[in-house]
């Protein structure tokens, strides 16, 4: 039988990953202002969220990444807050989004082959009903960015490398 059809997405949620240039340098510089808003336990990780003024650093820092992020959304990229998450051996994420608008950013600061990565969940049921699950590729030095509607969690660690991440919305 020869009947014409399409199939064709109707959706499309964007992943932007951007690998750090000079990621060690940046890296001992981010960790130099760190030092000044030290983490406390907060639900099952370790966060500065709420007490750290770090975005204007962060900015400054990463200029070259942010400056491709510009280019990406065709548009400059204000930042609204930047916080740090350290998560221990058994320490994890649950589900969570970061609002309904705009767009919230991961930067893996310190990351094991081993550690988990977040993983992301579409926001919708594939046509089987079940849930799809997204687990991207990062290394030390990535930065991730998804719209902040988008439900995400971190598994627990497993091992006693303590993974480190910036976070941050804008």
């Amino acid at each position: 039988m020869d009947i014409e059809h399409t199939v064709e997405s109707v959706f499309k949620i964007n992943f932007f990953k951007v690998k750090c240039i000079n990621f060690k340098q940046k890296k001992k510089a981010i960790e130099k202002v760190l030092k000044k808003y030290p983490e406390m336990p907060f639900s099952n990780f370790y966060s500065n969220k709420n007490k750290a003024n770090i975005t204007r650093d962060l900015q400054n820092i990463f200029k070259d990444e942010f400056m491709i992020i510009n280019l990406q959304y065709n548009r400059k990229v204000k930042l609204n807050t930047a916080w740090s998450v350290t998560y221990k051996k058994g320490d994890y994420h649950i589900p969570h989004n970061h609002g309904s608008r705009g767009y919230t950013g991961i930067l893996y600061l310190n990351m094991h082959k081993d550690s988990p990565c977040t993983t992301y969940i579409q926001p919708w049921n594939n046509e089987n009903d079940r849930t799809v699950l997204y687990k991207p590729p990062v290394e030390e030095g990535d930065i991730v960015i998804v719209p902040q509607f988008l439900l995400h969690y971190t598994e627990p660690n497993l091992i006693s490398f303590k993974k480190r991440i910036i976070s941050f919305d804008f």
